[in-house]
C-alpha cells in the first residue's frame, strides 16, 4: 500500500489550489466602506465535477483562521488533510461524487487571497498598516465575483461554520435567487458582548506588541509573542469547560520550575503549543483585519432587525448549534431559526451534544454529517430506532386532513419523523415545521425535507414563535408529555388560530378495566409504555379536556371518538363517550 493510502485512506486524495486574479474595473475592487483595492486574487480549491447545467455547485465558507484547504492532501507525505476533510469527499455527508465544491481564502487573509502582507502595486511593497479595513460583506462580494468568473451561476447550497456562518447568511441575504440551501453551523447573528471581549483582549495582545509597529513590520521582526498570546485567548474559547476539565487535569502542575512562573501543566504546554503553531502559518495583521470583520457583524444592527434582515431570503436553511459551544452559544444560534420562522422561511434547527465545545464541529462529524447528508439529500449513516411507536397512524392523518385546508400554515408539536407534514404537503401543499425531540425522528424529518425544530416541549419552546404565525397547531398525542396543559393550550391559542389535539382517553372502560381488576396501571396499544418509563406527565380524560376548554373559553370546533374494539364502539353509541372512546381527536379556537 503506498505511504499516501496509508496517511489518508478515507480522503478525497490528492488536490491542487488555484489563484484567480479578478477582472476588475478602473475603480478597482470597491470596499463596503467606500475605499477600494486595486487588484484582488482569490486562492481556491475545487472537488467533484460542475455538471452540465451547472446546478451542484455548494461553496463552502471558511472560518476565521481557516483556508481553501477544506479536503484532501497536497503531498503523499502531508501529516494533515484538509480542514474539514471528514465532512467532503467520496461518499461522504458533503459527497463530491454528486456535487462540485468550492472554497477559496477569505479577503484579507494570509494564504494566497489579497490581504495586507500583499503587495500592494501602486507601491511595490506589502500594504501593512495601509490595507483598508474589511467587512464579512467584502468577503462574500468576492467569493461572488470569483463565482462568477468560475461560471457557477447557482447554488445548490452555501455551508459556513463559525465566521463561515456569518459569510454563508451574507450570502443567502445578497443573492436570494440563486441559492437554494443555507447549511450553519455554529454560529450567530453576530457576537455577544462575552465573545467580543475575548476578541478585544485578543486585538490588544498583538498590537501592545512591542515588534507590532503599526502593522508595518514585513521587513522587521513579526509581532510573534503578541499574535501566539492572541491565538491561545481565541483557542480557550474554542473549547469547552467540560472537555478542559477531562483532558487537562491539575495533579501535573510542578510548582518548581526553571522558568518563574511557568507551572509546565499539559495545559500550559498545550496552549504554548497552539500559540507557536499559529505564529507559523498566519499573519498578525489578517488576523486583525478578519477579527475586526467578525467583530463588526451584527445583523440586527445593520437591517434593524433579523426579521428584516432575513425578509427577502428565498434559501431553506438547515442551523445547527452545539450543546457546548460559549463562543456561539445555542440560545445565540436560535435566534436565528427564531427569525426566519417569525419571516415564514422554511428552517430546520437541531442541538449536536459535544464535550469539544466550538471547534465540535471540525473535531466531530458523525451526527453532523448524517444531517447534513440527509438535508442535501442523501442517506450517510446508519441510525438505530428508539422503538419508539409511530404516532402518526394514517387514521389519525386522514382525519386530521380533513380538517385543515390547502396551503395553510402549520406547527406539528412532537413531529415523529414528519409523516403529517409531508403527507399534507404532497395532497394540500400546506407549509409548516415541527417540533421534536428525538434526533432519529429529526433525521427523518429531515430525509422527507421536512423543516423541524430540535426542541423538548415546554413553555419556554413556544414563547420564540409570533402570535398568529401559525394557522393550526398539531398536537398529536403529545398534549399528555408537557407539563402544564393548561398553560400549554392557552400559549398555543397565541401562536395559531386553531388546535388540533389528539389524545388517549383515560377514562374509557378498557383503562378502568386495568386498573379495577389487575390493579395495575394500563398498558395498551393507546399507553404503549411500562409505568416506568412513559413520557406521560398527565393522563386526562375526555371529559377532562371537555372541562379544560371550557375553562380557557374555547370553543370546540369539532370532536371525534376513535374505537377499535366492538365494545367501545357500542358504548360511544350508546352515549357513554367517555367510557366508550378509546382515542380523541378534536379541534378547537378562541370562543
Amino acid at each position: 500500500m503506498h505511504m499516501s493510502e496509508c496517511l489518508h485512506k478515507d480522503s478525497i486524495g490528492p488536490v491542487s489550489f488555484y489563484d484567480k486574479k479578478l477582472t476588475l474595473g478602473k475603480d478597482g475592487f470597491v470596499l463596503e466602506s467606500g475605499k477600494s483595492l486595486p487588484e484582488v486574487s482569490v486562492r481556491y480549491e475545487t472537488y467533484g465535477t460542475l455538471n452540465e447545467d451547472k446546478s451542484n455547485a455548494i461553496w463552502v465558507c471558511s472560518p476565521l483562521t481557516a483556508d481553501a484547504h477544506v479536503a484532501g492532501w497536497y503531498k503523499p507525505d502531508d501529516k494533515h488533510v484538509g480542514w474539514w476533510d471528514s465532512l467532503i469527499g467520496s461518499g461522504k455527508a458533503v459527497d463530491t461524487d454528486k456535487y462540485f465544491v468550492v472554497c477559496s481564502n477569505v479577503l484579507g487573509g494570509c494564504k494566497g487571497t489579497t490581504g495586507p502582507a500583499s503587495i500592494d502595486p501602486r507601491t511595490g511593497m506589502p500594504y501593512g498598516s495601509t490595507f483598508p479595513t474589511i467587512t464579512i460583506g467584502d468577503m462574500v462580494h468576492a467569493q461572488k465575483q470569483l463565482a462568477d468568473e468560475l461560471g457557477i451561476r447557482h447554488f445548490y447550497c452555501v455551508i459556513g461554520g463559525s465566521m463561515g456562518g456569518f459569510q454563508a447568511m451574507k450570502w443567502a441575504i445578497f443573492y436570494p435567487e440563486l441559492i437554494d440551501r443555507v447549511i450553519l453551523i455554529a454560529t450567530s447573528p453576530g457576537f455577544s458582548a462575552q465573545a467580543l471581549g475575548f476578541e478585544i483582549v485578543g486585538r490588544d495582545a498583538i498590537t501592545q506588541d512591542p515588534n507590532y509597529n503599526n502593522g508595518d513590520y514585513y521587513d522587521k521582526q513579526i509581532p510573534a509573542a503578541g499574535l501566539a498570546n492572541a491565538r491561545k485567548l481565541a483557542h480557550i474559547t474554542y473549547l469547552s469547560a467540560k472537555g478542559m476539565e477531562a483532558r487537562f487535569t491539575r495533579n501535573d502542575i510542578r510548582i518548581e520550575h526553571p522558568e518563574k512562573f511557568y507551572s509546565g501543566s499539559s495545559l500550559e504546554t498545550y496552549l504554548d503549543h497552539q500559540g507557536t503553531k499559529f505564529v507559523e502559518r498566519f499573519d498578525a495583521n489578517s488576523y486583525l483585519h478578519i477579527a475586526h470583520a467578525t467583530d463588526t457583524f451584527d445583523l440586527a444592527t445593520e437591517y434593524g432587525s433579523l426579521e428584516n434582515a432575513f425578509k427577502n431570503v428565498k434559501a431553506t436553511f438547515l442551523n445547527v448549534n452545539l450543546s457546548t459551544d460559549w463562543l456561539f452559544p445555542p440560545d445565540q444560534s436560535r435566534q436565528i431559526t427564531e427569525a426566519l420562522l417569525n419571516d415564514g422561511k422554511v428552517v430546520t434547527s437541531l442541538e449536536l451534544d459535544t464535550q469539544f465545545g466550538h471547534d465540535g464541529f471540525l473535531i466531530e462529524c458523525g451526527a453532523l454529517g448524517m444531517a447534513v447528508s440527509r438535508f442535501l439529500g442523501g442517506h450517510l449513516g446508519e441510525v438505530k430506532t428508539t422503538g419508539t411507536p409511530a404516532f402518526h397512524s394514517h387514521k389519525d392523518i386522514s382525519i386530521i386532513d380533513s380538517m385543515i385546508p390547502a396551503g395553510a400554515r402549520i406547527l406539528d408539536l412532537g413531529a415523529g419523523d414528519g409523516l403529517l407534514i409531508d403527507t399534507l404537503w404532497n395532497k394540500k401543499k400546506v407549509t409548516g415545521v415541527g417540533v421534536e425531540k428525538n434526533f432519529t425522528n429529526i433525521l427523518g424529518c429531515i430525509e422527507r425535507d421536512v423543516p423541524v425544530i430540535e426542541k423538548k416541549l415546554s413553555l419556554k419552546t413556544l414563547e420564540s414563535f409570533a402570535d398568529n404565525s401559525f394557522d393550526y397547531a398539531v398536537f398529536n398525542r403529545t398534549l399528555p408529555e408537557v407539563r402544564n396543559q393548561r398553560l400549554m393550550l392557552r400559549e398555543i391559542m397565541r401562536i395559531a388560530k386553531h388546535a388540533i389535539i389528539t389524545f388517549p382517553n383515560f377514562g374509557s372502560w378498557e383503562m378502568r378495566w386495568a386498573l379495577c381488576y389487575h390493579g395495575r396501571m394500563p398498558k395498551s396499544p393507546e399507553f404503549p409504555y411500562e409505568w416506568y418509563e412513559t413520557p406521560n406527565i398527565h393522563c386526562f380524560t375526555y371529559r377532562d379536556f371537555v372541562r379544560l376548554t371550557e375553562a380557557e373559553h374555547l370553543e370546540i370546533e369539532k370532536i371525534i371518538s376513535l374505537n377499535e374494539h366492538g365494545l367501545s364502539k357500542v358504548l360511544t353509541k350508546l352515549g357513554l363517550v367517555n367510557l366508550g372512546t378509546e382515542r380523541v381527536v378534536a379541534m378547537v379556537k378562541k370562543a
